[in-house]
């Protein structure tokens, strides 16, 4: 299945500050990586630098783990492999003239085993997770036309979004 995008407006972002207290309380990466909180800008200061923004595009590609014996074990590959992908797409809105793109990515940042807390060592593609920043993925691919199902064994959703013009 390949990468779908969706072009939208800043403005159907929702960000919302509970989003904080998931990461806080419920992801086993929260100060683990410099691409998660709270080692990134806050949802507040996320609020102004979005509002610089006028476009965006929403990238999905879903995964078949129909047949996949450990969706958590596959999904660091499937998340690294749509990174990959949805990073050459920033790259080339960036070459297209389009200099402050910059993409959320799906899931926290993988490049290395272990991420170096006192400096990143990969900073050129060290990219954050929408989540991380307040975004409500569920309502913004419902703004996409996107039902987000969660815990659905045959089916793995990476999902990215290139901020633009």
């Amino acid at each position: 299945m390949g990468l779908t995008a969706f072009p939208l407006e800043s403005g159907d972002l929702v960000v919302e500050n509970r989003t904080a207290l998931k990461c806080a309380h419920g992801c086993r990466n929260y100060g683990e990586r410099l691409s998660c909180p709270p080692h990134i800008h806050s949802i507040e200061e996320f609020r102004k630098i979005l509002s610089e923004y006028s476009d965006v595009l929403l990238l999905v590609e879903e995964h078949d783990t129909a047949d996949v014996q450990d969706v958590l074990e596959a999904w660091g590959k499937f998340q690294k492999e749509s990174f990959r992908k949805m990073f050459e797409l920033e790259q080339e809105a960036f070459r297209k003239g389009f200099i402050y793109a910059h993409l959320l990515r799906p899931g926290p940042c993988s490049e290395c085993k272990k991420c170096n807390l006192e400096k990143c060592v990969k900073p050129e593609i060290r990219r954050f997770p929408p989540e991380a920043v307040g975004v409500n993925l569920q309502k913004v691919l419902e703004k996409a036309g996107i039902k987000l199902e969660f815990c659905k064994p045959d089916k793995t959703v990476c999902v990215g979004i290139l901020l633009a013009g």
